[in-house]
Formats: structure tokens, C-alpha cells, sequence
């Protein structure tokens, strides 16, 4: 699904990953030279906190692991809902390569945070897969 056919009521196609690990921030999120808290993240969008939120319209942007070995995923952004405290953006589109590396950070979240053993594949499946929300 392209992410302009989303309507601006549809919060997740797939599921969303906490950006918090230990209770830090593992990713920055920085819009206009200004790092926001990102609360979650997924392939297709990512929400923020109100208090520091994301402009109106689209936006670029700049995804950085805290403690990466300085891979960055750019693109661009939409803010589709304002709800809760939060402010839902859908990725509109990514840099060459930005979703390969987005996926992989996603994966390695999802095992780390796993109960259960899983496997790269089985991680990725649950990465690419739909919203479990």
C-alpha cells in the first residue's frame, strides 16, 4: 500500500515498535534541527509527543540509532492525526536504501524485546507484517 492512499483517520497499517529501550530513547528523531521524542516507530510511520510536535503539511526528517555506528534513515513525512498526547506521522517516502536499514533496526528491536526466542525471519515477519493493534 502507498502510503498517500491512507486516509487521515487510519493510525496503523502495521504494528509499531516502542523507540524506548530501559526506559532512553534508542532513536532520534529530528524534524527542522530539532530532536522530538519518538514513542514508536514502524515501516510506514512513527508517533511523537505533542509537547514538542511535528509541523504541519509534510516534513523531512532523520531517523539515528542512540548508540549506532552512525547509519541514518532521511525522508519525508505527514502528520495524519493528533490524538492523546500524540502526534501520528506516515512515512511518505524514504532515501534510497532508507527501508532496508529501517527494517533491519526494526527486526533487531523486535528480538531484543521478544519474550519468546525468535528467529531473524520470524522477526522480520512480524516487522513487515500488519498491525497486531
Amino acid at each position: 500500500m502507498n502510503p498517500s492512499d491512507l486516509s487521515p483517520t487510519e493510525r496503523r497499517q502495521r504494528q509499531r515498535f516502542a523507540a524506548v529501550r530501559d526506559g532512553k530513547p534508542c532513536i532520534d528523531l529530528v524534524v527542522e534541527g530539532r530532536k522530538l521524542t519518538l514513542i514508536d516507530l514502524s515501516l510506514d510511520g512513527f508517533s511523537v509527543s505533542q509537547q514538542a510536535p511535528c509541523p504541519e503539511g509534510e516534513f523531512d526528517f532523520t531517523l539515528r540509532l542512540i548508540d549506532g555506528f552512525g547509519d541514518r534513515v532521511q525522508g519525508r513525512a505527514r502528520a495524519v492525526n493528533r490524538a492523546g498526547g500524540l502526534t501520528g506521522c506516515v512515512i511518505v517516502s524514504l532515501q534510497e536504501g532508507g527501508e532496508r536499514v529501517l527494517q533491519e533496526w526494526l527486526t533487531v528491536i523486535v528480538i531484543c524485546g521478544a519474550s519468546v526466542r525468535l528467529t531473524p525471519a520470524d522477526a522480520e515477519a512480524i516487522v513487515k507484517g500488519p498491525s497486531l493493534i
